[in-house]
């Protein structure tokens, strides 16, 4: 008799290595492949793909925002770009922002430097001047309550209504602990591919012999209705709700009965 227990222990030592989450739903969906090659003369090995497929609500969002100016001097730059941040500030708690959820600020400043020609009789000739200073203004927005940064970002451009700007990019959105999924998945897919083998060796009027070997592949997530998939796994994090996928294959002996 096999003990699927040992098998999802088994493949559970495969390599498995994943960051980012939080369920929303268990609804999980599952598809198999079965093959069957000849070991030797006396018995067959039977390969089996269980697909485990978990259906999760992202549980961290994060999005960055800049702020822009130039100024003549260092003085004046800074004293604009705070300007600037206040107003920034204000938006945010407008939009729900807390304080606690802003990090990574972060000033910077470069000079610019502009071509002008110059001309002396008949020669002209080309030097770089110095035009203005620029300065940015850089923060990252991360929360839990990632149904606020998802309409937050598109209205932070409202800002440049008010000459202000502002580049948002796009919301980023995480899962925060993967790991309390692993095992169930790993264990649903091995138990799946298990009584698919055990289903086919009972059909074909053989006998389900020892384990061989066991593989799990890398997790993919990926957005809903997506076949999006890599070799080193695919992490999608465009949309809060995803679908996170393991297949497992498990090869056994087949012998006659």
């Amino acid at each position: 008799m096999i003990d699927t227990k040992k098998i999802s222990v088994l493949v559970l030592g495969c390599v498995l290595i994943l960051a980012g989450g939080v369920v929303v739903s268990a609804a999980m969906l599952s598809r198999f492949a079965v093959k069957i090659q000849n070991k030797n003369i006396t018995s067959k090995i039977i390969t089996v793909k269980g697909v485990a497929e978990k259906n999760i609500t992202s549980d961290v969002g994060a999005f960055t925002c800049t702020i822009s100016c130039n100024a003549p001097d260092i003085k004046s730059g800074y004293a604009e770009i705070n300007r600037i941040n206040a107003i920034l500030n204000k938006k945010f708690a407008e939009l729900g922002i807390k304080p606690e959820w802003v990090e990574n600020v972060s000033v910077n400043y470069a000079k610019i430097f502009k071509t002008v020609t110059v001309r002396e009789g008949n020669k002209e000739s080309s030097r770089d001047e110095f035009s203005h200073y620029a300065f940015t203004r850089e923060c990252r927005i991360r929360t839990s309550q990632v149904k606020i940064l998802e309409n937050a970002a598109v209205q932070l451009y409202a800002l440049t209504a008010d000459d202000i700007d502002v580049s948002i990019h796009s919301v980023e959105y995480f899962i925060s602990n993967p790991e309390q999924y692993k095992l169930e998945l790993v264990d649903y897919a091995t138990q799946s591919a298990y009584q698919r083998a055990q289903t086919v060796a009972q059909k074909s009027g053989a006998k389900l012999g020892n384990l061989t070997r066991a593989r799990q592949g890398v997790i993919q997530i990926t957005r809903p209705a997506s076949n999006d998939t890599s070799d080193y796994g695919t992490y999608d994090t465009r949309t809060i709700n995803k679908v996170m996928r393991l297949v497992v294959t498990l090869d056994f002996e087949l012998a006659e009965k």
